[in-house]
């Protein structure tokens, strides 16, 4: 099967994504990604397991134009054009969209020629994008008004040939919700050839040979919880004056955490590193001795999924700090693998530093990792392709 992945970023990075494609690759398919370009890659680019089409737009139409969709026909038309184009030269039997916004797109050519449509839920895009910096803006919540993405959600996703989610109590939600049939789940789980202990860069962990160092990877905006950390660093530089609080990822305003440690008196022990490159993400782990996410418990997309950097965090054998967000805490606790604490609880999250400071939480040997790696929870997106055939 000739298959057209359609993803509203760049590639590379982007672990769901490779692990996908790699293994539907690896599975006899033909796969083709169009992405976004940062403007140095190649249009067209040719690699081991997918060909990458690349578009060239303003970074006005990638950071805003996705949030008017339903209000303007510019994102769609935009897409529709580029994606028209390469179907008239490769004849794809299927269109894969990862995330919502682009997936009325993908039902337009599943009409134009006969494809399948698959819609790639990275996460519960309604519930996410109304609690959203952007979305809670003067301007945001005027667009919101006009924007029923819970309504568009369920249109297309009832009209695709299959679902992915994330976890299954979010394909459960959206059997109940929507009543969706054909739905498989495909976990944000690592791979084996990343996450290893071979694949360490010793000058990282030079670098913070010297510090106690918390650690963060991924978005960094105001539904992660990290002013719940950079808040509890007056109370913990107070016992260890040589922590450090490491983030890695973007900054999405309004938040901003050098602001909130300034506030608190915290921005020398504060280090931001901008985005971290997958590949280097073992080392920053291997390099902390606590890493943590905290968001706040108060949406489904929240409390019915596991973050990817949980499971990063595990397989790199390091305590996690999480908040009480359900799956992610039933994870950590059951498996023994880290502290969870109330959303938004600064003190409750010094405490569970000092528990681990003071070797009075250790991750324990025995646990299975080999559970959480990429390559072992493909099999239900395999599967769902041969249904479609």
């Amino acid at each position: 099967m000739k298959i057209l992945m359609v993803l509203t970023a760049v590639f590379p990075p982007d672990s769901r994504v490779e692990k996908e494609a790699r293994s539907l690759s690896e599975n006899g398919h033909n796969i083709h990604i169009v992405c976004y370009s940062k403007g140095a890659e190649p249009q067209f680019e040719e690699l081991d397991y997918c060909t990458i089409h690349r578009l060239n737009v303003s970074n006005f139409f990638k950071n805003k134009w996705s949030a008017l969709a339903l209000i303007s026909p510019v994102f769609f038309n935009k897409w529709r054009r580029s994606i028209n184009r390469l179907y008239a030269k490769y004849e794809f039997d299927a269109i894969h969209i990862h995330d919502l916004p682009l997936s009325k797109v993908g039902y337009y050519f599943k009409k134009k020629y006969n494809c399948k449509l698959v819609c790639d839920q990275h996460e519960f895009y309604s519930n996410w994008i109304t609690e959203t910096a952007h979305m809670n803006s003067r301007l945001g919540k005027i667009i919101s008004k006009f924007s029923d993405w819970e309504k568009y959600e369920r249109n297309y996703l009832k009209l695709a040939d299959l679902v992915i989610t994330v976890a299954k109590p979010l394909e459960l939600n959206y059997i109940k919700k929507y009543n969706i049939e054909r739905i498989v789940t495909v976990p944000n789980t690592p791979t084996k050839r990343i996450f290893n202990n071979e694949n360490i860069n010793v000058e990282i962990i030079e670098k913070y040979k010297d510090y106690f160092t918390l650690f963060y990877a991924g978005g960094i905006d105001i539904l992660r919880g990290i002013e719940t950390a950079i808040i509890a660093l007056e109370e913990i530089k107070k016992r260890i004056p040589n922590v450090k609080l490491l983030l890695g990822g973007k900054i999405s305003s309004p938040f901003n955490p050098f602001k909130i440690a300034e506030q608190h008196h915290v921005l020398n022990h504060l280090e931001f590193v901008g985005w971290i490159d997958e590949e280097m993400l073992p080392s920053y782990i291997s390099a902390s001795q606590i890493c943590f996410f905290t968001p706040p418990a108060n949406r489904d997309e929240i409390n019915k999924t596991i973050a990817t950097k949980i499971y990063q965090y595990a397989i790199m054998q390091k305590p996690i700090i999480v908040s009480n967000a359900e799956m992610m805490k039933k994870f950590v606790e059951s498996n023994n693998l880290g502290i969870a604490i109330e959303a938004g609880n600064s003190h409750a999250f010094a405490k569970a530093v000092f528990r681990v400071f003071d070797n009075k939480f250790i991750v324990p040997s025995n646990f299975v990792f080999s559970n959480l790696f990429g390559e072992d929870t493909v099999n239900p997106l395999i599967r769902g392709y041969a249904s479609n055939r």
